[in-house]
């Protein structure tokens, strides 16, 4: 099967014309939407303005021929209260009647309430007196809402459809010449009035249209509108708007589920006619009031439809007027690349914009017949100095594996095991004397996991967390300086090793760069010495409590008086027994905590009863070495320790400020509580720290006087003990001091609530 052929590109022309195409279509149908959306707007602005202006139409009409029966009937009951005839009377009423058809009933009454006087002599001898119209017309009010017929409605005939007459009532109270009342004059007026009304408003607009006038009492019940709501009680915005005198349109769904267009108004009655609070409602049904809406659309798209046609039709004409002396310019710059032709003609009818164009091709081909020569010569300077390059690429990578040979030599002569781990805990580089120790040749350690290989199980996790705490940015975790580990060898043999971490980053390819030191030798040796220590101490403590008894009771004048010189040497022999039982205890309280045996029984404990108990105990030195002691004021501070401990650490402290201060001199003892944390401080003002001896202060065996000539006593081990019991409790110990004037030891311990 032979291959598709590629569609061949579209022209310019093609594109220009599709382009205006689609400029057009777009810019029809913006415009359409936009003319449709504001025109549809305004249209239904209009038809609800429409809709209202009728109701307010309707309204208008219905105050202004109410008004007019209203004076009707006032004239009548002002000319009539001057007639003394009553043939005459009912002859002006009879007349008033026939002026308008719509007149179903006058009478006049007397004062009683009785009739007198009627048309067609209806009602005459009735008494109305408990009829609604004539309480209102003695109140003062003279229009009566819509009713039916009630003393009438045998009388009359019944409207059309067979429905009772109704009408509303027009009463006003009849005066005689002196102004004294004799009666009321009534009117009833046929409701077919406001249908007369409604015909003659909404017959002329639209023979064809279902907009339905509706007139809605003051209470909301439906005088005349559609049969279906005829006397029906309505709740709708439109309606309660309107009752408010208010006058407009919107839509609304009514009872019977459709959705309407109403136009709204209320009656507000004319000159002196109070008018009846009637509500007038103009609906129309929503679909049918929104057809020239939709007929405006259509219109709109037609013709944006015609005009996108016009304006694809011109866009297409111009695009093949732009791409020809395009297309001419393209055949001459083809000829030029076959060698059929010098130089590129331009087409002399050609726009302005071709001509720039042209030219521009034209000093381009020029430039690239130039740039091809350069290209030519480039070329052949580029091939001399790649080979120059190869030359000194090759010379370098031999420097390189000289010195990778160079750096393998250096590590095989290391005095130390050294090995390599890759960033994933892999080991990667191994010498002899690694070989030697944890027997792995390198043949069978490289690519093993170090922690899976050299490190006890049990320490196993340590070194996945640490790479890990690494991959995650804390460079702590792994690199820092010489610390001490337990390795094992390829038989499972624990190795003390003491080992420096190095980050190689000199390059992508990072790793873990150790050396290490076999130090189980050294462990060994300290292992006996502790055992040493242990046995000898605790090989003085018996005899030593047996003749420091001795002596005690020598001193207490047990075995009789002593003479003066015996004395003397007793007490001698009391107190460097003494010293030797402090050696001999804080040697054991080292070697506890040197094995790790040193237990310690947590508790809450206040620091200042702990500096009252240390004071009661060195006070007997104090005395002896003239040292005022002074406990300063200050709060209480509680934290969580070992009593007894504390305790030592205090009396330690206290006894090293009364050693080291003057006769006369004062030890102060204060605790404090600075930012959630207890302080315990003892300050004097003896000979101070030494510079020299400041960084030693805190080792074992440490002391600034350590020649056999030294003024005063002591083993070098209390404060080094006291720095264990302080990081013990997770507190720190540290001191303060300038010689001659004054120096303070403190320790600060993390404060907890009181028990």
């Amino acid at each position: 099967m032979k291959a598709a052929q590629p569609r061949p590109p579209r022209s310019l022309g093609a594109y220009l014309a599709i382009s205006f195409s689609l400029m057009s279509v777009l810019l029809a149908v913006v415009l359409s939407a936009v003319g449709a959306n504001t025109g549809s707007r305004q249209v239904r602005i209009d038809i609800g303005n429409r809709l209202s202006d009728l109701a307010h139409q309707t309204a208008s009409r219905l105050d202004r021929a109410i008004y007019e029966r209203y004076r009707e009937v006032q004239l009548m009951a002002g000319r009539i209260g001057r007639m003394d005839d009553r043939a005459q009377v009912a002859r002006e009423i009879e007349a008033l009647r026939a002026s308008y058809r719509h007149y179903a009933w006058l009478g006049l009454t007397d004062v009683s309430g009785v009739v007198r006087v009627a048309t067609q002599g209806m009602l005459e001898g009735v008494d109305v007196s408990g009829r609604p119209w004539f309480k209102e017309a003695l109140a003062g009010r003279h229009l009566g809402d819509v009713h039916e017929a009630v003393l009438l409605a045998r009388l009359l005939a019944p409207e059309g459809g067979g429905e009772p007459p109704r009408f509303f009532d027009v009463a006003f109270p009849v005066h005689d010449a002196s102004g004294a009342l004799v009666g009321v004059l009534a009117a009833h007026v046929s409701w077919n009035w406001a249908r007369d009304a409604r015909a003659t408003i909404f017959t002329p607009v639209d023979r064809h249209s279902t907009v339905e006038p509706l007139i809605v009492s003051s209470g909301g019940t439906v005088l005349l509108g559609p049969e279906a709501l005829q006397d029906r009680r309505l709740e709708l915005s439109t309606l309660a708007r309107a009752a408010s005198g208010d006058n407009g349109h919107d839509v609304e769904r009514w009872p019977d589920g459709n959705d309407y267009l109403v136009g709204y108004a209320r009656t507000r009655g004319f000159e002196q006619s109070p008018g009846m609070g009637w509500s007038i409602l103009v609906r129309q049904e929503l679909r049918q009031a929104h057809e020239p809406v939709q007929q405006l659309r259509l219109h709109l798209i037609v013709w944006g439809v015609v005009i996108a046609l016009l304006f694809s039709l011109v866009g297409w004409l111009a695009a093949r007027n732009i791409t020809r002396p395009l297309l001419q310019l393209a055949r001459g710059a083809r000829a030029i690349e076959e060698g059929g032709a010098p130089s590129l003609v331009v087409p002399p009818s050609a726009y302005r914009e071709v001509h720039v164009l042209g030219g521009a091709l034209q000093s381009l081909m020029q430039k690239l017949r130039h740039n091809e020569a350069e290209l030519r010569e480039l070329n052949a300077g580029l091939e001399r100095r790649v080979e120059e390059r190869t030359a000194k690429l090759r010379l370098a990578f031999e420097r390189v594996r000289a010195n990778e040979r160079r750096v393998q030599v250096i590590l095989e002569s290391a005095q130390d095991p050294f090995f390599a781990v890759d960033l994933q805990g892999r080991v990667i580089e191994w010498n002899s004397r690694a070989e030697s120790l944890f027997g792995w040749t390198r043949e069978e350690i490289v690519g093993r996991q170090l922690a899976d290989t050299l490190v006890p199980p049990r320490y196993a996790g340590t070194v996945h967390k640490a790479l890990q705490q690494f991959h995650q940015g804390d460079r702590s975790a792994l690199v820092h300086e010489a610390f001490e580990r337990i390795m094992v060898d390829r038989y499972g043999r624990e190795i003390s090793v003491e080992t420096k971490v190095g980050l190689v980053d000199t390059g992508p390819d990072r790793f873990f760069a150790a050396f290490v030191h076999d130090i189980s030798q050294r462990k060994e040796v300290e292992r006996l010495k502790s055992e040493f220590v242990s046995t000898v101490s605790h090989e003085l403590r018996t005899p030593l409590t047996a003749i420091h008894g001795s002596l005690h009771l020598l001193q207490l004048g047990m075995a009789g008086e002593l003479p003066d010189d015996a004395k003397e040497l007793v007490t001698l022999s009391v107190q460097s027994c003494d010293r030797l039982v402090r050696l001999v205890n804080d040697m054991l309280d080292q070697e506890k905590i040197a094995s790790g045996r040193m237990q310690y029984m947590m508790e809450p404990c206040e620091l200042r009863l702990i500096a009252r108990q240390a004071l009661r105990d060195v006070q007997p030195v104090a005395d002896a070495a003239g040292v005022q002691l002074v406990l300063e004021e200050g709060p209480e501070a509680t934290v969580l320790g070992d009593p007894d401990r504390l305790l030592q650490v205090a009396i330690n402290l206290v006894a090293n400020a009364v050693k080291f201060s003057t006769r006369g001199g004062t030890v102060h003892v204060g605790v404090a509580l600075v930012d959630g944390t207890a302080r315990f401080s003892v300050v004097d003002q003896g000979s101070g720290v030494p510079e020299s001896f400041r960084s030693r202060v805190f080792e074992r065996f440490a002391q600034a006087d350590a020649s056999d000539r030294r003024q005063r006593g002591g083993t070098g081990l209390g404060l080094s003990i006291c720095r264990a019991i302080v990081e013990a409790h997770h507190g720190r110990i540290d001191f303060t001091s300038e010689p001659g004037v004054r120096t303070e030891f403190f320790f600060e311990i993390a404060a907890s609530s009181p028990a």
